[in-house]
């Protein structure tokens, strides 16, 4: 089926688009496996996890915008739209995005505090409130054993006294 000259641009520059966005997903995708380092098996299962989102993704973009015209056309659009994003788009987008991911941990790191900061002041006021307590009980039940302790005595003096 031949497609008319301006059908066929549409569907090169969707694939382009395209390959642009597998990309921008291939980025994210480093960014966030970036933050820790998994083992072999880890890796693999999760780059192949990745690439079958990406192939998904990919199909679900092509039928939707080129009704999934697959033409040599498609594969070339792809790879120039990788080729492009990876030689002019990708370091500035990393940097933009490590930026943003740093900032975000930062604002939630901050909002965390603020969250717990009253809940470790109410913590520390109960735990300073029962040490004061229970050294006044202490030293309460301190006193008391020598007041009984010296009533005792006193009592023994006088059985002692009126016994002789």
């Amino acid at each position: 089926m031949v497609l008319p000259v301006n059908e066929q641009l549409y569907y090169f520059l969707t694939s382009i688009a395209g390959g642009l966005f597998i990309g921008i997903l291939f980025d994210i995708y480093r960014i966030i496996r970036g933050f820790d380092t998994p083992g072999k098996l880890i890796t693999i299962i999760s780059d192949l996890l990745f690439w079958i989102f990406t192939g998904i993704v990919t199909f679900m973009f092509f039928l939707y915008t080129n009704n999934a015209y697959l033409r040599y056309s498609t594969f070339i659009g792809l790879g120039l739209g990788i080729y492009i994003y990876f030689g002019i788009i990708s370091k500035p987008f990393l940097s933009a995005l490590r930026w943003i991911v740093y900032c975000s941990m930062k604002f939630f790191r901050i909002l965390i505090i603020f969250i717990t900061y009253p809940i470790k002041l109410i913590r520390y006021f109960f735990r300073l409130l029962f040490y004061k307590s229970k050294n006044m009980v202490t030293q309460e039940y301190s006193n008391l054993k020598i007041f009984f302790k010296k009533i005792s005595e006193k009592q023994k003096n006088k059985k002692e006294k009126s016994n002789k």
